[in-house]
């Protein structure tokens, strides 16, 4: 079975899908099997990013019914190890799918015969992007070192969480009553911690509600700083680390610090992917070790990843250690 990695990132121009691509590359020169999703319906742009026209079947294909076959979406892309599978560029105005065809994605995208699948997913908080993004109890989740970007990854992140313990329980239950009123409440003005509600969930449905808390316990998002400059980002990061566990009770890890790479740009101009194009590169060296410490932590038969050691602190010191500030 395929090890799915979704990528998110709160709001655009982080460069999402720039890492989407660059760490999908990554995997495939160390010797693994990748598929790169653009699941970032209705912004499609993976394929001009790969250098691949815009001709081929895609998953707006496959929404519109117009191929039933997931596995005819499949695209050779030149790099050894990476195939593709494009979005809706073709068929637009798929981004708003029912809850019937995004299951069937789900269950096809688990069957494809790969060691890791990585999705691409659109901006914002729909329930479609945190669905996709809940694949994986360690999605990953890209951010710059700017206030919009911490606020706007902190936001999708609490949508995730109540998402996923909303859907802990069955349709119509008094569980998923009680969190839809903690969500009127905070429209009123009333925000509750997350730990406050599910303190309120565990004494009134003590059994259902402690089993879903045990099980919210596996969610730990990993997050990619991108566009580093300098020590100083270590701040916003920590910003980030301080509000999703005070208010959301749940904690991230940080796997990557990607300093500002002025070969970025040259790369999305030629088309070409940056560990393609300038495999010395800053940015390139960083993948290198976040694609040796996704392959190291990953286990598609467990939950739980192994420990990762480093916080982002240690990351971003690492990299600027030979370097003046």
């Amino acid at each position: 079975m395929a090890y799915i990695l979704p990528v998110a990132g709160g709001k655009g121009g982080v460069g999402k899908s720039i890492y989407s691509l660059n760490i999908a590359v990554t995997l495939a020169k160390q010797c693994k099997n990748v598929i790169l999703v653009d699941l970032d319906l209705g912004g499609s742009n993976l394929h001009t990013l790969l250098g691949l026209k815009n001709n081929q079947a895609g998953l707006g294909t496959y929404i519109a019914k117009q191929e039933t076959d997931f596995t005819n979406l499949l695209q050779a892309t030149g790099i050894p190890g990476l195939q593709f599978i494009a979005g809706d560029c073709l068929f637009p105005g798929t981004a708003n799918m029912d809850f019937f065809t995004k299951k069937k994605i789900l269950m096809n995208l688990e069957k494809l015969n790969a060691d890791y699948v990585i999705l691409d997913l659109g901006a914002g908080s729909s329930y479609n992007v945190i669905d996709f993004f809940l694949t994986s109890y360690r999605g990953m989740v890209v951010v710059t070192p700017e206030l919009t970007s911490i606020l706007n990854a902190y936001s999708f992140l609490k949508s995730t969480v109540f998402r996923f313990i909303y859907r802990q329980f069955p349709a119509k239950s008094p569980e998923r009553q009680v969190l839809q009123n903690s969500i009127l409440k905070r429209m009123e003005g009333k925000e509750y911690s997350f730990a406050q509600i599910m303190d309120v969930m565990c004494k009134t449905f003590p059994e259902t509600a402690n089993k879903a808390k045990l099980e919210m316990k596996k969610l730990k998002p990993r997050v990619i700083m991108n566009m580093g400059r300098s020590n100083n980002d270590i701040e916003m990061g920590n910003r980030l680390s301080n509000l999703v566990h005070n208010k959301l009770s749940i904690d991230i890890e940080y796997i990557g610090f990607i300093p500002y790479d002025e070969k970025v740009p040259i790369s999305v101009a030629k088309r070409t992917p940056i560990s393609i194009f300038a495999p010395d590169s800053p940015y390139n060296s960083v993948l290198d070790s976040i694609g040796r410490r996704i392959i190291s932590t990953s286990n598609p038969d467990s939950i739980y990843l192994q420990d990762v050691t480093e916080s982002l602190e240690d990351l971003v010191k690492d990299y600027y250690k030979n370097k003046t500030i």
